[in-house]
C-alpha cells in the first residue's frame, strides 16, 4: 500500500469518518432528481417546482452563514449525529406520507425548507474534521479522493434514485433515510483524537473565550481581507450560478416535454461520470501541475462545452455536452480549494468553510427558481444563453487575475501565502 493510502486508512477516525460523509451523500443522491420530480408532480408547475429547489437552497445558505461558527466551537461528532438524525426523520416523514397519500405541495416544501436548514447549520462539521484527521501535505490527495466518491455516488444515485421514483414515488426517500441512519451509525465510531492529538471537534480554548460573535467575525474578516479569496469567491458564485442554473434548466425542461424519470437521470449520471474521470485526473496531476494556468483553463473548457446546448435541445447533445461540464471540476476543487483550506487555521475549517460556500452560493439559491420562470418566457434556448452569458464572465474574471495566475503548485504551498 503506497504512503499516501496508508496515511488515509491508518487514521484514527478516518474510517468512520469517511463511512458517515459517504452514507450522507449516498443519501442526498437517492433524493436529489426525486424532490424535483415530486415537486413538479404534487403542484403540476414549473415555477412552484423551481422555488421548492429555491426556498430550499435559501434555507440551508442562511442558515449556514451561523453554522460555520457553531461548528468550530462545539463537539462536530454529535452535530454529523445529530445532522443524520434530521435527514432520517425529515425523509422517511415525506416517504410515509407519500405511502399514505397525504402529501401536499405546502407540506412537501415546509419539511425540505426545514430540512435543508439545519443540514446548512450543522452540515459543514463533517468537511471541518477533515484537516484535524489527515496531514496536511496530503489534503489535495484527499479531496481528489473526496471528488471521485462524490462522483461515483451521484452518477450511481441520480439514475437509481429516478429509476425508484418511476416504480413508486416513495422508494428514493425511504432509501435516503436509510443511508442517513448509516451515517448517524458510523460517526458514532469516530475516535476522539485525530493524528494531531488533538481532541476532534472540541472547540479550541481561546475560541471559546472569544464569544460567539467574535469568533464569527474573526472567520469573514480572515477571508474577506484576502484579494485573492475575494475574487475566487466572485468566480465561484458565477460558475454555480451559471453550472445550477443550466442543470436545472435542463431537468425543467425534459420534465415538462414528459420525458421518462429514468432518462433525466441519466443526465445527471453522465456529468458525474465526467467528474469520476476528473477526479481521476485531479488524483494524478492536483499535487503536480501549477495551480493558476490549470484552473484558468478549465474554466475556459467549461464554457466551452455549454454552446452546444445554447444551440439544439436534442437529447443526446445534451447528454454529452452537459456531461463534459463536470470533467473539470474535480480539478478546480482539488487545487483550488485545496489550497486555500491547506494556508487555513485548522481551528478556523468550519468557518472557512462557510465563508467559502455561502458567497459561493448565494446566486445559486435562486437558479432553480430563474431557470422555472425563464423557461415559458424564453424557451430552452433562450434560458441557455442566459447561464452561458455568466459562465463566460467567470471565465474571464479568472483569467485576467494575476493572483489566481500565480498559485503554484502543492509542492510550493508552505513556501506561499494566501494574500
Amino acid at each position: 500500500m503506497s504512503e499516501t493510502a496508508k496515511s488515509f486508512w491508518h487514521s484514527a477516525g478516518y474510517i468512520p469518518w469517511f463511512t458517515a460523509d459517504t452514507a450522507s451523500a449516498v443519501g442526498a443522491a437517492l433524493r436529489a432528481l426525486a424532490i424535483s420530480l415530486l415537486g413538479y408532480a404534487v403542484s403540476g408547475s414549473t415555477i412552484a417546482a423551481g422555488w421548492l429547489g429555491t426556498s430550499s437552497m435559501i434555507a440551508q445558505q442562511v442558515a449556514s452563514v451561523f453554522g460555520g461558527t457553531f461548528v468550530d466551537r462545539h463537539d462536530r461528532k454529535r452535530l454529523i449525529v445529530a445532522n443524520a438524525v434530521v435527514g432520517v426523520l425529515a425523509w422517511g416523514a415525506i416517504a410515509v406520507l407519500l405511502l399514505c397519500g397525504a402529501l401536499s405541495f405546502p407540506v412537501l416544501l415546509l419539511i425540505a425548507v426545514l430540512a435543508s436548514g439545519i443540514n446548512g447549520f450543522l452540515g459543514s462539521a463533517t468537511d471541518a474534521m477533515l484537516r484535524s484527521i489527515i496531514d496536511i501535505r496530503y489534503y489535495p490527495k484527499a479531496r481528489s479522493l473526496n471528488e471521485g466518491r462524490d462522483a461515483t455516488i451521484a452518477m450511481a444515485g441520480s439514475p437509481i434514485g429516478g429509476f425508484l421514483y418511476s416504480i413508486a414515488p416513495w422508494l428514493p426517500f425511504l432509501a435516503s433515510a436509510c443511508m442517513y441512519a448509516v451515517a448517524g451509525v458510523a460517526a458514532t465510531g469516530i475516535r476522539e483524537y485525530g493524528s494531531d492529538g488533538g481532541c476532534i471537534g472540541e472547540p479550541d480554548g481561546d475560541a471559546v473565550k472569544g464569544g460567539f460573535c467574535r469568533d464569527f467575525l474573526e472567520g469573514w474578516s480572515w477571508s474577506l481581507h484576502r484579494k485573492t479569496l475575494v475574487i475566487v469567491l466572485i468566480v465561484a458564485a458565477l460558475v454555480n450560478f451559471g453550472v445550477n442554473g443550466i442543470q436545472y434548466a435542463i431537468q425543467l425542461h425534459l420534465v415538462s416535454c414528459g420525458t421518462n424519470a429514468t432518462s433525466i437521470g441519466f443526465i445527471s449520471g453522465g456529468i458525474s461520470l465526467m467528474m469520476l474521470v476528473g477526479s481521476l485526473l485531479a488524483g494524478k496531476l492536483s499535487d503536480k501541475v501549477p495551480v493558476g494556468p490549470t484552473v484558468c483553463l478549465a474554466y475556459l473548457f467549461i464554457c466551452l462545452c455549454v454552446l452546444p446546448m445554447a444551440l439544439t435541445d436534442s437529447y443526446w447533445i445534451m447528454l454529452v455536452a452537459n456531461s463534459l461540464v463536470g470533467l473539470p471540476f474535480p480539478l478546480i476543487n482539488a487545487m483550488l480549494l485545496g489550497f486555500i483550506f491547506a494556508k487555513s487555521p485548522t481551528s478556523m475549517q468550519g468557518r472557512i468553510t462557510v465563508t467559502l460556500t455561502v458567497p459561493a452560493q448565494v446566486l445559486s439559491m435562486f437558479c432553480s427558481a430563474v431557470a422555472g420562470m425563464l423557461l415559458p418566457v424564453l424557451g430552452f434556448h433562450g434560458t441557455m444563453l442566459v447561464f452561458f452569458a455568466v459562465l463566460e464572465a467567470s471565465a474571464v474574471l479568472v483569467t485576467c487575475s494575476r493572483s489566481i495566475r500565480g498559485i503554484p503548485g502543492a509542492s510550493q504551498w508552505e513556501r506561499t501565502a494566501l494574500r
